[in-house]
């Protein structure tokens, strides 16, 4: 379970990471991808969430 647990805060930490771009490059050609980034990040740590309250 710590390994979950670990790879869940580092996933946080790149979604954090990546709003912080966001803020920063918000007239960035980049922008859509780090979006796209962020939101693909945030199912997995969703359903990794999921799971784990379901067991």
């Amino acid at each position: 379970m710590d390994e979950k647990q670990a790879a869940m805060a580092r996933l946080q930490a790149s979604i954090d990471a990546i709003n912080k771009r966001l803020a920063i490059d918000s007239n960035d050609l980049d922008y859509e991808t780090h979006l796209r980034q962020k939101r693909q990040l945030q199912q997995i740590l969703d359903r990794m969430k999921e799971k784990i309250k379901n067991k």
